[in-house]
């Protein structure tokens, strides 16, 4: 919510999404994980679980983060925040929330950030080439095309999701020791019901921390982020990620696999 609601006000983001589509963001963002067990899609399908059944072994849990959203809605009217809105501006708004939370899915993660890229990055890139900053109305056209607010949308809640090595040190360590104890926590349950063991890195007796924080750095977050720079101008995120990328990597060559150096 806090990442989500600071892209929100970076100027290129404004220029690019609508009133209905920064309310999208903030009830995706509110909602994302709401009721998430603390296990994966795969752990979920693997162990047959009742909500794995119920969205078929697909998107399970951004399914039901979002479905359970809407269905507190209509529970309770005093939760129903959508109760005075038109209807077909209640759909659209309903349509954009339920797509953010979908995007957050990992599997589709590399084709979301290539659409990104190939749609609005590298088009704006040739308009300020040809002619400096380019011309407004071309420049308006590719930001506010109806596909390519679902891509903005969809990009800036990924990397409100997955910012957290964006974030000042303290904040990205404290983050790096809760979703390993998950994962750790995932890993002791596969054993205990003989189930495949989805992320075998996380296991609590030999996993370095360090080594996952580079691995998923790597692999997962510096080319989205750097997209997402391109587009908001992210100075001081990207900053954070080199610092808290240094830091894992001072760490992994002191061979430590732990969260900190140990005290001097």
């Amino acid at each position: 919510m806090h990442a989500t609601a600071y892209f929100l006000c970076k100027e290129r983001v404004k220029q690019s999404l609508d009133q209905i589509d920064e309310v999208a963001a903030l009830i995706a963002a509110t909602v994302h994980d709401v009721d998430h067990p603390g296990r994966t899609n795969s752990f979920l399908c693997n162990a047959g679980s009742e909500l794995a059944i119920l969205y078929n072994d697909t998107a399970v849990l951004e399914s039901h983060h979002a479905a359970l959203a809407f269905q507190i809605t209509t529970r309770d009217d005093k939760c129903n925040i959508f109760k005075n809105m038109e209807r077909n501006e209640y759909r659209t708004l309903r349509q954009a929330i339920i797509d953010m939370v979908l995007a957050t899915e990992m599997t589709k993660h590399f084709e979301h950030v290539n659409k990104f890229v190939n749609s609005i990055n590298k088009p704006l890139a040739a308009l300020e080439e040809n002619g400096g900053i380019g011309d407004e109305e071309s420049v308006k056209g590719i930001l506010t095309s109806p596909d390519n607010r679902i891509l903005v949308k969809r990009m800036l809640i990924k990397c409100a999701d997955i910012s957290n090595p964006c974030r000042p040190l303290e904040l990205c360590i404290e983050w790096a020791g809760r979703i390993s104890e998950e994962y750790f926590a995932q890993t002791d349950e596969e054993k205990r019901q003989s189930l495949p063991v989805v992320m075998p890195v996380f296991d609590r007796n030999t996993c370095s921390i360090p080594k996952s924080q580079i691995s998923f750095i790597d692999y997962f977050i510096t080319d989205m982020f750097d997209a997402w720079d391109a587009f908001a101008d992210l100075p001081n995120l990207m900053q954070h990620l080199d610092n808290n990328f240094k830091y894992w990597k001072g760490l992994d060559e002191r061979k430590l696999h732990s969260l900190r150096p140990p005290p001097e």
